[in-house]
């Protein structure tokens, strides 16, 4: 059986430094920057009900500009997608150098600016990620969000491993890969923050880096995926004799439907 080749942008090891990035940003905002999520907005919505219920207006502030920038982000990246149109691996590395570049202004910034501010630009910058980066090996993929993909993890262990189906042991390591990957952004996220504080935001940054060069590397490997191009549109309308020979039956009679018509023709 033919092993499927995805293109670097949805290969596994790619996927894994969206996760761990992703992993990275939120443990960063949540430990460094007010309690406020920068990529997971549920956790934001949960956050922003509690504080309502406790009379905590200082605080919603926080969480509603976090899902307000997160939406603007979206709008933003979802300009650019109709801007490059359907050149996917240009776009995959516009969006990582973006996300790389604001993360550096909060590095720089940090310090210096209020809370809400860095939270604006980090939740502008998962909305990107979330946005351009959405399947995975041609599964949905969210590398924001552990729910969905923990899920499949356990559907799958089932499936594999009770029902002693290859596939889906094979899918099963593949979203335990992802996890473990996510939860390992975060661990570094969460070692680096009391050494380095505000700067602690370069160690997703140097994960950007990786994506980068994973996709430079594999993108000379794979073949881009040609979905710019459907498979129809170098199709042509079929023929009238092409018509005919549909309708024959055997390969040998090609020529009788001719014949036929010609003494009509003579007739």
């Amino acid at each position: 059986m033919r092993r499927q080749v995805y293109p670097a942008y949805q290969q596994l090891y790619f996927g894994a430094f969206l996760a761990a990035i992703a992993g990275g940003l939120d443990a960063y905002t949540y430990l460094e920057h007010g309690g406020v999520f920068a990529g997971l907005q549920t956790g934001n919505l949960i956050l922003l009900g509690v504080n309502l219920s406790k009379g905590h207006f200082a605080k919603v502030g926080y969480y509603l500009i976090a899902i307000v920038a997160f939406g603007l982000g979206t709008i933003f990246i979802r300009h650019v997608q109709h801007y490059f149109k359907q050149n996917y691996l240009k776009r995959a590395y516009f969006v990582l150098i973006y996300e790389f570049a604001l993360m550096v202004l909060v590095a720089m910034i940090g310090s210096r600016a209020p809370d809400v501010i860095t939270v604006m630009l980090l939740a502008i910058t998962a909305a990107a990620q979330l946005q351009e980066f959405r399947k995975l090996q041609d599964e949905p993929f969210t590398s924001l969000m552990m729910t969905g993909i923990i899920r499949t993890a356990a559907e799958n262990l089932y499936t594999g491993y009770v029902h002693h189906d290859v596939p889906s042991q094979q899918k099963a390591k593949n979203t335990g890969i992802v996890v473990g990957s996510f939860m390992g952004g975060a661990f570094i996220a969460g070692i680096f923050v009391p050494w380095l504080q505000d700067a602690a935001i370069l160690v997703p940054a140097v994960l950007i880096l990786g994506a980068i060069f994973y996709l430079s590397q594999h993108s000379r490997l794979t073949p881009p995926k040609r979905e710019e191009e459907p498979e129809t549109s170098t199709q042509t309308t079929p023929t009238r004799a092409q018509k005919y020979e549909q309708k024959t039956e055997p390969e040998g009679d090609t020529a009788e439907p001719e014949t036929r018509s010609r003494r009509h023709r003579h007739g």
